[in-house]
């Protein structure tokens, strides 16, 4: 079988991404990252690999085996401090605009000149724009599908839910700063991070997602140039995160059965709902938006279609098959008895048009019914537990992880977080592990 001219030249350039520096081509760019997606080039524990362009001092290549993609960096050190800043992916920016970008911020020490270097053809007017400006036109734009950040322009425009989100987290995070500029907002975001990060750890990190979109949509819409101050949260950047763990609280048998006992005394709306979350193992979002045209209760093929409008990431749709689930398809049938014909919700709100879109005080209720409630939130049970508890169970029950993932409506690239999510021992299957140890015969 003949080699591809393309191994040939992976093949022939193979020695020269061995070292951490190469000549940079653009050839060479896009060669290296086939080369570390198949998996020929040791990575680090990220499946990351970074060189530096022998060719320009300042200019690094990152190229990231798990994702496929390969992006251009600027760093450096700046007043004493390392500097990182992201100046875009290889097949949107070409080598000799990633070189001119770091040539302008070698060259411009100052702290502002790192942010946003000068270009020959800059007008004053865009250094003067107001961040509440353009937070206000970036949101305009992202709601109407004019402009879509990262890889959300290969899903299309947002959700209402997405667009609540962000206005949302404007208004609680940044609002405060909309009469800034966007260089001075720039300055003062190590202190504004530090602030918030101390007083909401976890809403800080979703701020730095607002806040490099701000700035990728200010660089697509010229009113930015320069690397993005939000872009980059390692280690040695300006904003970096604080690391986020994934819940793993699951509930044990015992739990359940005490909780399902308060959810029959309680109204059948709520233990519905709640019972549908752990059953199909869908999030509550989706259990509340459920409709009647998407549920077919009869027959071999009886199923929940979810439209992938409901889907977290929506990368398609999901089909949850009730045939299989007697109890549930008989909590479903019992409901289009109770609702009425002409609502199409299978939870309608209890007051007003729509479907519920609130739960909290009803779990809560539940929970003190239970005594499950604690003012410890890490072992208060969350209504997404449900979800979790559901896939554990398959997991403890020999379902393969691939499975369970395709039962969460998740995609098969998840797999590896629902194994560190998901595979979660309870505590029953815990004691019947111990039991059997004494058992065990020596052969």
């Amino acid at each position: 079988m003949p080699v591809s001219r393309r191994k040939t030249e992976i093949s022939e350039d193979s020695g020269v991404f061995d070292g951490k520096s190469f000549r940079f081509t653009e050839a060479r760019a896009k060669r290296v990252r086939d080369v570390v997606v198949s998996g020929s080039l040791e990575t680090d524990d990220y499946g990351r690999r970074s060189w530096r362009d022998d060719g320009m001092t300042g200019l690094v290549l990152t190229v990231n085996g798990r994702s496929g993609t390969a992006t251009w960096s600027f760093v450096a050190k700046v007043s004493g401090r390392a500097v990182r800043h992201s100046l875009g992916d290889i097949d949107l920016v070409s080598l000799e605009e990633a070189r001119d970008a770091v040539g302008r911020l070698r060259h411009d020490k100052t702290t502002a000149g790192v942010l946003a270097p000068k270009a020959a053809k800059e007008g004053e007017e865009k250094k003067s724009m107001k961040l509440g400006t353009v937070v206000s036109k970036m949101l305009d734009d992202h709601r109407a599908g004019r402009w879509l950040p990262g890889r959300r322009r290969r899903q299309g425009p947002p959700t209402d839910r997405t667009m609540s989100f962000y206005v949302d987290l404007h208004h609680a995070t940044t609002k405060e700063y909309d009469g800034m500029t966007l260089v001075e907002f720039a300055e003062a975001l190590p202190e504004i991070y530090a602030k918030l990060q101390a007083r909401a750890a976890v809403q800080a990190n979703r701020s730095v997602q607002l806040w490099r979109n701000i700035f990728g949509y200010a660089i697509d819409a010229g009113f930015w140039s320069g690397g993005n101050p939000a872009a980059d949260t390692g280690g040695t950047a300006r904003l970096t995160k604080t690391p986020e763990l994934p819940r793993q609280r699951v509930l044990s048998d015992a739990e359940w059965k005490r909780l399902d006992k308060a959810m029959a005394a309680d109204d059948s709306l709520w233990r519905d709902l709640f019972t549908l979350s752990i059953r199909s193992l869908q999030r509550m979002g989706a259990c509340c938006r459920a409709r009647w045209d998407d549920i077919t209760l009869t027959g071999k093929h009886a199923s929940w279609r979810i439209p992938a409008s409901d889907m977290k990431g929506r990368a398609g749709g999901h089909v949850v098959p009730l045939a299989g689930m007697p109890d549930l398809l008989a909590i479903l049938t019992a409901r289009r008895k109770l609702v009425s014909k002409d609502c199409p919700w299978v939870f309608p709100a209890i007051d007003g048009e729509g479907h519920v879109t609130t739960y909290k005080t009803a779990w809560r209720r539940i929970l003190d019914r239970a005594k499950l409630h604690s003012e410890d939130r890490n072992r208060r049970p969350r209504p997404h537990d449900l979800r979790r508890t559901g896939g554990s169970r398959m997991v403890s029950a020999g379902v393969p992880l691939n499975v369970v993932t395709k039962a969460l409506g998740d995609s098969q690239s998840s797999v590896g977080m629902v194994a560190k999510t998901y595979a979660v021992v309870v505590d029953d299957a815990l004691a019947e592990a111990y039991a059997a140890t004494p058992k065990r015969t020596r052969r």
